[in-house]
């Protein structure tokens, strides 16, 4: 091999190994829900989500949301949030919204509805240049639990305007557990 191929493999092995090691901090694991483009149902193009980023860390949840091309963001979003795999449905629902620009969690009664007040609340993070919503939700809120698996639903407050599901009516994205 010349020392030209060599540098060059040398360097590709470097660059894959510091991509590995730069991908997440120490203790977080990632996931990626990953939805459609175009399958929202509505006349009202905003809310089309196309991926969610979920972050697992030691200290919080975060949640990035990526949407369509030209789509826009929702009104309204609920994290239907799973912690425990023997019960059905989310245990926990986050609400978001972009006129407040905060989010709340609360206690999720299955699929349906919500019980009690908020356990926590916090500012979201919104890019409407890049059409993306961040959310930074403390561990803590959630029971602290060792996985999560998300599920998310937009909304737009015109009548008759559910817009999304990601990735699909009461289903959730992969677990992610908690370095």
């Amino acid at each position: 091999m010349s020392s030209t191929a060599a540098r060059a493999t040398a360097a590709a092995l470097l660059g894959g190994v510091l991509a590995l090691t730069t991908a997440a901090p120490v203790g977080a694991a990632v996931g990626v829900v990953r939805d459609p483009a175009g399958d929202g149902r509505t006349s009202f193009p905003g809310g089309d989500v196309t991926k969610i980023r979920v972050k697992h860390g030691p200290q919080a949840l975060r949640l990035i949301v990526s949407h369509a091309e030209d789509s826009g963001l929702a009104d309204v979003y609920r994290f239907n949030v799973d912690t425990d795999p023997g019960s059905a449905g989310p245990e926990y629902a986050i609400g978001a919204g972009i006129e407040v620009e905060q989010w709340s969690v609360v206690r999720a009664k299955g699929w349906k509805g919500m019980t009690g007040g908020a356990l926590c609340t916090g500012d979201t993070a919104i890019d409407w240049d890049g059409e993306k919503m961040r959310l930074v939700v403390p561990r803590d809120c959630l029971g602290s639990p060792e996985r999560v698996r998300v599920n998310l639903v937009t909304a737009n407050d015109y009548p008759g305007t559910p817009v999304d599901h990601a990735p699909g009516k009461k289903t959730f994205g992969a677990w992610v557990t908690t370095g």
